[in-house]
């Protein structure tokens, strides 16, 4: 929702600004912090009566202009805005009185301080008349409290899988073809129509059988995949060599299935020429009885895939499994899980509300995510069931509908969000966490983590159905998610209609003076304009083919967030006159030219997020320091090679929160274990090494809860070199070499949460000793995976809080306590 969206993005500027305008009353500067106050307050004010106002528009012309006014009114502030943050920031002052200098520094351009001033005169008579117009119509203002987010995450530790029910016939059917030796089997097709359930329904499956193939993988198709990026995820999932996928990866992938007994998944394939380019590399004759499990809504395309032979057809569910897919998801969502539902003074309605689902899975979980954030009574629920229509026509689309109109104003815009990236595009939080601070739809205040704030608005939508979990954390936090096809296609439709953003396939011309958000799949056909959009702010590309980035894209002087995916052949320098841009991702971007150094010295940038990046070499001296990384406001560093970052500029960095490091050599580690901290705000840290630690010292870092250590499996753990730091909560070792017991350190940690030894190898002669009365008092999760596990030894008092225990290794021989903690993810 665009007026949401602003509204927000407003208040969250106006409290930045107002943090820096800390004067005295009957100062000159007092009006400017008054009217700073105002713009905050106002905001709130028309924010909290927005939902209210939607349940009054109906036919009311004069309510949707009211809603309309209110977004205008935050659109035109939030410019205003734009042209004054710049100048405060640019005038900070140093010593304790700074906050005064640079205001007064401001108010030192007369006339640009008086513009200011008549501007908000204006907004103020505008919002008495939008307020006039709130009263006369009686909106009312919204008061719902805010969940701790942390609280929520807790329940993912125990999470059970998702529901499914009314296809086990089906299921049972699938499975025993696929390990049945007849090689007449080897190709599974499941047909359907939309939100019918065929995803769930394949992933359950495979998720089942997966361990009895010596490989497998799961990818998502889409209508207009990029099969190399499809190939290489399947290489990456398989295990096939990082040498063999850089070079002659479809031979060299090709060679590997021919070889294994694989199991291959690949979800949602629309057209035949799809499965001709992947046929020349997924080979469908193999003798070792390798299964292909496919998806697709058309059965046409499953046909010609795989024979008649191979289709399996998913139908709408009937009344009876209908309801039965209803009351399960419902008792899901319960405190009580052995709570009896529905309740009888409920089960007529409930009833009525199922069958106008038609029998769609995708309909009845949606619905069941609304009628979760409502009372259990008549009344609550018979709206949900007087608000739908009778007609059988578009009946999932006005589920999808009512569905997103029943979210609360400041929840839509992050569900909105979703159509700006590609069809079945798995989403990173933390990638989406970072676009939607550059925005200002989250606050980055330090008070709270920007990634819990995310992390709680994802686990709302994920209530109510209308994503997807991908992937969690072993501490309950979201790592990545998607959106079905048709809610995909409804946030694009919705966001259009409400101008929140366009994509490159239906924005018109007559929107580029307005726009604010544009995600694309070919950049160089833009050519980008301060005067043709002025108000973009969020760009994102796509990229199916190689594209070159126009120099002119350093003329968007709004933009706050750039993110770039795919393959292009160079990044102009033009790129540091974007004076305003937050967040720079193109961690999925590739170039085949060095990156310009000058990204390395923008003063704004608070998130850079690499990831195949490389960049130009620094023809200066030793001597001359021009060159040197120069990020003074980065929060977010991650993937950063170590031949651009020297140890003296890692040291200038005192706003980093997350560090992500990769071949840290001895003066990087040297930087980041001395006698202070590179950062006091450091939370997250991660580090991959290429020599033997000689000394780990981490004792300062007192904000520091998350620790990632990875060795390349030739860096040996030596334990007693490391002084952790004193509010360790995460810890993950991988890929390193442990010749000695790591749990007599680790056991003594206080506060440690979540341990994961990932990949790691280990020494014949070791056991990992987790027993104890005072060993690991706080740990919850315990992951352990590698070669050749060794011996745990577990006792009844150790661990006395571990609800979850993670192994991938099938036939390792598992303590009975840690047995009934196991879990896969």
């Amino acid at each position: 929702m665009a007026e949401s969206a602003a509204l927000t993005a407003v208040i969250n500027q106006a409290v930045q600004i107002g943090a820096n305008l800390i004067v005295e009353t009957g100062s000159r500067l007092y009006r400017l912090k008054e009217d700073i106050e105002w713009i905050e307050r106002k905001m709130r004010h028309f924010k909290s009566c927005l939902k209210d106002a939607e349940s009054k528009q109906g036919g009311s012309y004069e309510v949707a202009n009211l809603i309309n006014d209110m977004r205008d009114l935050a659109l035109d502030i939030e410019n205003i805005l734009d042209t004054y943050l710049p100048e405060i920031e640019s005038h900070k002052g140093k010593g304790p009185f700074r906050f005064v200098k640079h205001a007064a520094c401001i108010l030192c351009y007369g006339a640009t301080a008086n513009t200011f001033a008549l501007e908000i005169d204006k907004f103020k008579r505008r919002a008495q008349e939008i307020e006039a117009t709130r009263e006369r119509y009686r909106i009312n203002l919204d008061t719902d409290g805010v969940m701790d987010v942390w609280d929520r995450r807790k329940k993912f530790l125990v999470a059970a899988e998702s529901i499914f029910v009314g296809r086990k016939d089906t299921l049972q059917e699938v499975k025993e073809k696929l390990r049945s030796s007849n090689l007449d089997c080897k190709m599974i097709c499941i047909v359907g129509d939309a939100g019918v359930g065929k995803t769930t329904a394949g992933k359950k499956i495979y998720k089942e059988v997966k361990n009895e193939f010596t490989s497998s993988a799961l990818v998502y198709v889409s209508n207009e995949p990029r099969v190399p990026e499809l190939l290489l995820e399947i290489a990456k999932q398989v295990g096939l060599e990082k040498e063999k996928m850089n070079e002659n990866l479809e031979v060299n992938l090709r060679s590997l299935l021919n070889e294994k007994r694989c199991l291959i998944f690949l979800d949602d394939i629309w057209k035949n020429e799809t499965w001709d380019e992947l046929i020349n590399v997924i080979p469908i004759n193999s003798r070792n009885c390798s299964r292909i499990i496919i998806t697709s809504r058309y059965t046409h395309v499953g046909r010609y895939i795989g024979g008649e032979s191979s289709l399996i057809e998913l139908k709408l569910l009937d009344q009876e499994k209908s309801w039965e897919l209803f009351s399960e998801s419902m008792k899901s969502s319960s405190e009580n899980m052995s709570e009896i539902f529905p309740p009888i003074e409920l089960e007529d309605i409930a009833k009525k509300i199922v069958e106008r689902c038609g029998g769609l899975p995708l309909a009845i979980v949606v619905v069941v995510g609304m009628l979760r954030q409502r009372r259990r009574d008549k009344h609550a629920w018979k709206g949900v069931l007087d608000s739908f229509s009778t007609s059988v026509v578009n009946k999932c689309s006005d589920i999808l509908y009512l569905s997103y109109k029943d979210l609360s104003p400041d929840l839509r815009p992050f569900f909105l969000y979703f159509g700006l990236f590609p069809e079945d595009k798995e989403f990173f939080v933390s990638n989406l966490c970072k676009a939607w601070i550059a925005e200002k739809l989250i606050q980055d205040d330090g008070n709270q983590n920007p990634d819990d704030i995310a992390d709680a608005k994802l686990d709302m939508l994920s209530d109510r159905n209308l994503i997807q979990v991908s992937r969690r954390d072993l501490d309950g936090r979201l790592i990545s998610c998607r959106i079905h096809d048709l809610l995909h296609v409804f946030c694009i439709k919705t966001a259009k209609e409400n101008n929140f953003y366009f994509t490159c396939h239906n924005i018109g011309s007559n929107s580029f003076k307005t726009l604010r958000r544009l995600t694309i799949d070919n950049i160089s056909q833009y050519s980008f304009s301060n005067s043709i959009t002025p108000k973009l702010r969020t760009l994102l590309c796509f990229s199916k083919k190689e594209s070159l980035i126009p120099n002119e894209i350093g003329n968007l002087s709004s933009l706050t967030c750039l993110k770039l995916s795919g393959t292009f052949k160079r990044m102009p320098s033009t790129i540091r006159n974007l004076k305003k841009l937050v967040t720079l991702d193109i961690a999925e971007a590739y170039f085949r030219f060095q990156l310009p150094r000058t990204i390395l010295r923008m003063k704004h940038l608070k998130h850079l997020l690499l990831g195949h990046a490389r960049f130009e070499s620094n023809k200066c001296t030793k001597l001359n320091v021009r060159n040197e990384v120069r990020l003074p406001n980065i929060e977010t560093f991650r993937a950063v090679p170590v031949a651009i970052l020297k140890a003296r500029s890692l040291q200038k960095l005192s706003n980093l929160r997350q560090l992500v490091l990769y071949e840290a050599n001895d003066e990087h580690l040297n930087a980041i274990f001395g006698k202070t901290p590179i950062s006091e705000k450091l939370h997250n840290l991660y580090l991959s090494l290429i020599q033997k630690l000689k000394r780990l010292n981490l004792s300062h870092y007192d904000h520091l809860t998350k620790l990632t250590l990875s060795g390349n499996f030739f860096v040996p753990l030596t334990l007693d070199i490391i002084e952790f730091p004193p509010n360790l909560i995460y810890l993950a070792l991988e890929e390193m070499k442990i010749t000695e017991d790591p749990m007599k350190v680790l056991k003594e940690l206080p506060r440690l949460e979540i341990l994961s030894l990932f990949n790691c190898m280990y020494s014949d002669s070791i056991a990992l000793d987790l027993s104890g009365a005072n060993s690991f008092l706080e740990l919850q999760v315990l992951e352990i995976d590698g070669i050749e596990i060794p011996e745990l030894i577990v006792d009844q008092t150790g661990m006395p809080k571990l609800c979850k225990f993670v192994c991938h290794q099938r036939d390792l021989n598992v303590p009975e306590r840690l047995r009934g903690k196991m879990v896969e993810l």
